[in-house]
């Protein structure tokens, strides 16, 4: 695990880009981004204790999204490699980041669920899916800030990656 930082307005991770790491944000904040140009969508915003990145950490391959610092930040960064090395030393941990994994397919699915393109237009469905990534992220940074330094700093050891999260 190593810590990087990025400057304010610093593109993180480009959306189709090919991927091998997952990110847990230690300081500062970041806009996840779907599309490009004009047709470019803030889909949520992260902060410290989030999780970005992290399907890349089970099955390397392209972005999903564009990830950028919205002020100067500070990520501990885990490669594929790590993680499959740690999930033989803490299978335990390794649990709790596929149940990240599986709250944030469940909140896709719930969204999906509720599509009817006769009734509803695009728009909507995308808020919906907005205000769900939101309420994740609020019960995600009110867990990381009742923890104790040394609580949050077993969970860096491990990049967060394998806790519950957001993304």
């Amino acid at each position: 695990m190593q810590k990087t930082q990025f400057k304010a307005g610093d593109v993180i991770l480009s959306e189709g880009e090919e991927g091998n790491s997952a990110f847990l944000i230690t300081k500062g904040s970041v806009e996840v981004i779907i599309g490009e140009g004009k047709k470019a969508k803030v889909v949520a915003s992260l902060g410290e204790g989030a999780i970005f990145g992290e399907m890349s950490l089970l099955e390397p391959g392209p972005r999903s999204a564009t990830i950028k610092a919205v002020t100067d930040t500070e990520c501990a960064v885990t490669s594929y490699d790590d993680f499959m090395g740690s999930i033989q030393d803490n299978p335990e941990q390794a649990i709790k980041f596929m149940k990240t994994l599986v709250l944030r397919l469940r909140q896709m699915n719930e969204v999906m669920g509720k599509m009817d393109p006769q009734r509803r237009r695009m728009r909507d469905m995308f808020k919906d899916w907005q205000k769900s990534n939101e309420a994740a992220e609020l019960a995600e940074s009110e867990r990381w800030a009742k923890l104790s330094q040394e609580e949050r700093e077993i969970e860096l050891n491990y990049l967060g990656a394998f806790r519950y999260g957001i993304f």
